[in-house]
């Protein structure tokens, strides 16, 4: 029974005082408007809430949007809502969402 070995266990808590200081990637799914400052934009909201972009992948472009990846290492999973929440609140972010990558 799984349940019973706990040798099997993994502690997966992302708020234990013992990972304090410790970073866990996450990838975003991003379409922004096409104009001059969204990036820069986007990169201070992330930067504003304390995250780190790792990468930067844009996935497809047009003249009125792009779509772009953005990885990221953040404190938690309380850190990833906020980043998430800022960039929703930029008039040059139409969509955000985190995704498995």
């Amino acid at each position: 029974d799984f349940e019973a070995d706990t040798d099997r266990w993994l502690d997966v808590r992302w708020d234990d005082e013992r990972a304090a200081g410790e970073r866990f990637p996450a990838r975003l799914a991003l379409t922004s408007l096409n104009e001059p400052g969204s990036l820069a934009a986007i990169a201070g909201a992330i930067a504003e809430e304390a995250g780190n972009i790792e990468n930067l992948t844009m996935l497809a472009r047009s003249p009125d949007f792009h779509e772009m990846t953005v990885d990221l290492t953040v404190h938690d999973l309380k850190h990833l809502t906020m980043i998430i929440r800022r960039l929703k609140r930029l008039r040059s972010v139409s969509t955000v969402v985190r995704v498995n990558g």
